[in-house]
């Protein structure tokens, strides 16, 4: 099994939690459901974090 170089699955990672950020906080500005919207900025509030802490390990890397 070939074995990923780090900074490019990091980097991957981290587009894909950027996305998820965005996608999640329009999600919760456009629903209606006060409930769902509460849901989705918590799902976004954690893929922050999640890519808060691949940007600081990517900037370990470097």
């Amino acid at each position: 099994m070939e074995m990923l170089d780090i900074k490019t699955s990091l980097r991957t990672t981290l587009t894909q939690k950027q996305e998820l950020v965005r996608d999640y906080q329009s999600f919760a500005d456009r629903v209606n459901d006060p409930e769902v919207s509460k849901m989705f900025k918590h799902f976004a509030e954690a893929e922050a974090l999640h890519a808060t802490q691949i940007k600081n390990k990517l900037n370990d890397l470097t």
